[in-house]
C-alpha cells in the first residue's frame, strides 16, 4: 500500500482549516440558538461561572451513623437537616456525618451543612430534606428558594427543590455529599427595613445566580451561584407602595421616603412584580417599619407613644421578654412608665392571639392606672380580640424582631381603694428591637 506523506507546513495548514471548519460549525449553532424563537428563559448548557466562596468552618461537633445496604437516616443536631439514604444506595456499611457550618454560600439563607466524607457517590440518589419556616420566603417568592452545594472549587450550585407545604420541607435528590444549604435565586433588598419619619431607604431588586435569568432554579438542574448582580429592567414589571410615603422606581432599583408624621398602617409594604416565563409573574414584597428603634404605640387613636427597649429581647426559662421605658406624655421628657410584651416562641404564620395564656400585654404608667390585654368584669375574664405579628424575627442573638400588635379590646384597670373598675380601650403599636443572648 502506497503510503502519502506530508510535509510539516502541510500538517500545519490542515489544522488550521479543521480548527476554522469548527468555529464555522460551533457559530452556526450559536446562530440558531440565538434566534428570536428561542425562549430566553432556557439557561446556556456548560456555564461553569460562579462566585468562589471560603469553605464554611464548623461550629458544632459532627454527628455520625453507620448505615449499609439496607440503607438509613440521618438527622443533624438542630433538627433541621434529615439525609435519607435508600436500600441499595452504597455496597458496604460505610460511617457518614452532618454537621452545621458557617453559610458561605452569597445567596444562602439560613444553616449550611457539612455533609461526609466528600466525594463518595451513591448507587441511588439520597434525599436531603431542609425544614422551612414561611418567614425564608421574605423578599422572595417560594420558586426562587432551592438547595445549594459547594464544589470543589468553591463554588456553589443551585438547583430547584420540591416543596411539601404539609410538612414544611424542601427536598432534592443528589449522589454524593458535600457543603449544603437553602438559597434564593432572587430577592428584593432589604427583606424588611426601618426607617425613620421623612427619611429614606434605598431598595435594589438582586440576581443571586451567574446568569442574567430572572428565573426560579428547577430541581436537577444546577446552576453556578454568583457575583450577586440586578435584576435586568427586561424582567422588572411595576413596583407598588401599599401605605404612606412615596416611592420612586428606577429599574431594578427604587427609593422609598417615609411620610412626616407615624402613618395609620405600619408597616408599609413595598413591592416589586417580576416577569417570569410563559405570562407568569413572582410578587417581592418588603415590609417597611416607620418609626425609630423600640415600641411606638397609642391607645384610643390618642398620641403616639414611644418607648425605649434597653435589653433587647431576652428569653429567660422559655419565655421572651421585651421590657420598654416609655415616656407617657408623648414629648421627649424622660421616661416614667413601663411597657412590656411577653410570648412563648415563633408561632406559625407569625400571628399570636391573645387569648392564649401567653402573650401578655401591660402597660403601666405614672398613677393607679394599668393597661392589659384583658378586661374583667365580675369573675369573668376576657381576653381582647387581636394579637401580636411578627413581620421579622430571629433566633440568632443581634438580629432584629419586630413586628407589631393589636388589641381591640384591652383593659384599662383603674385602682380606688381597695376596687378596680375595668375600661375597654382600642390600643395598638409596632416595635422593632435586637435579640440578645438568652440568659
Amino acid at each position: 500500500m502506497k503510503r502519502i506523506y506530508f510535509s510539516e507546513r502541510l500538517r500545519i495548514l490542515l489544522l488550521l482549516l479543521g480548527f476554522i471548519l469548527l468555529i464555522a460549525v460551533s457559530c452556526k449553532k450559536m446562530s440558531l440558538n440565538s434566534g428570536t424563537d428561542e425562549d430566553p428563559y432556557i439557561p446556556e448548557a456548560g456555564n461553569s461561572t460562579g462566585q468562589i466562596t471560603p469553605t464554611g468552618e464548623a461550629l458544632e461537633t459532627a454527628l455520625t451513623a453507620t448505615i449499609g445496604p439496607a440503607g438509613g437516616t440521618l438527622q443533624s443536631a438542630d433538627g433541621q437537616l434529615r439525609i435519607i439514604i435508600p436500600q441499595g444506595a452504597v455496597a458496604s456499611e460505610r460511617t457518614f456525618s452532618i454537621q452545621r457550618i458557617t453559610n458561605t454560600n452569597i445567596a444562602g439563607t439560613g444553616q449550611a451543612y457539612r455533609l461526609l466524607p466528600h466525594g463518595v457517590q451513591f448507587s441511588k440518589p439520597v434525599t436531603l430534606s431542609f425544614v422551612y419556616d414561611t418567614l425564608l420566603f421574605e423578599g422572595t417568592v417560594p420558586e426562587a428558594v432551592g438547595i445549594a452545594y459547594q464544589d470543589e472549587k468553591g463554588i456553589w450550585w443551585g438547583q430547584g427543590a420540591v416543596k411539601d407545604a404539609t410538612a414544611k420541607t424542601l427536598s432534592v435528590s443528589t449522589t454524593h455529599f458535600s457543603d449544603w444549604s437553602l438559597f434564593e435565586a432572587f430577592t428584593l433588598y432589604p427583606v424588611s427595613g426601618a426607617v425613620n419619619l421623612a427619611q429614606a431607604l434605598d431598595l435594589n431588586v438582586y440576581n443571586n445566580m451567574s446568569d442574567e435569568l430572572a428565573v426560579p432554579p428547577v430541581p436537577g438542574m444546577p446552576r453556578p451561584i454568583g457575583p450577586q448582580q440586578d435584576v435586568t429592567a427586561q424582567y422588572i414589571k411595576e413596583w407598588k407602595l401599599g401605605g404612606a410615603g412615596t416611592l420612586i422606581p428606577s429599574g431594578s432599583a427604587a427609593v422609598y421616603t417615609a411620610p412626616a408624621s407615624m402613618p395609620a398602617r405600619n408597616p408599609v409594604a413595598v413591592s416589586v412584580a417580576l416577569k417570569g416565563p410563559d405570562a407568569t409573574q413572582y410578587l417581592l414584597v418588603s415590609n417597611i417599619y416607620i418609626g425609630p428603634e423600640g415600641v411606638t404605640f397609642r391607645i384610643d387613636n390618642g398620641p403616639w407613644l414611644h418607648g425605649t427597649i434597653p435589653l433587647g429581647v431576652v428569653l429567660a426559662q422559655g419565655i421572651h421578654n421585651l421590657d420598654a421605658a416609655v415616656v407617657s406624655s408623648g414629648s421627649n421628657g424622660p421616661a416614667d412608665a413601663a411597657f412590656s410584651l411577653k410570648w412563648r416562641g415563633y408561632p406559625s404564620g407569625g400571628h399570636l392571639n391573645w387569648g392564649d395564656s401567653i402573650p401578655w400585654f401591660l402597660y403601666q404608667p405614672p398613677g393607679n392606672t394599668a393597661y392589659q390585654q384583658f378586661i374583667v368584669a365580675g369573675k369573668v375574664i376576657t381576653p381582647s380580640a387581636g394579637g401580636i405579628d411578627f413581620s421579622r424575627y430571629t433566633e440568632t442573638p443581634g438580629g432584629i424582631i419586630a413586628g407589631s400588635f393589636t388589641l381591640e379590646r384591652a383593659g384599662k384597670r383603674v385602682l380606688t381603694g381597695t376596687s378596680a373598675t375595668w375600661t375597654p380601650v382600642k390600643i395598638e403599636g409596632y416595635f422593632r428591637t435586637k435579640r440578645v443572648a438568652p440568659l
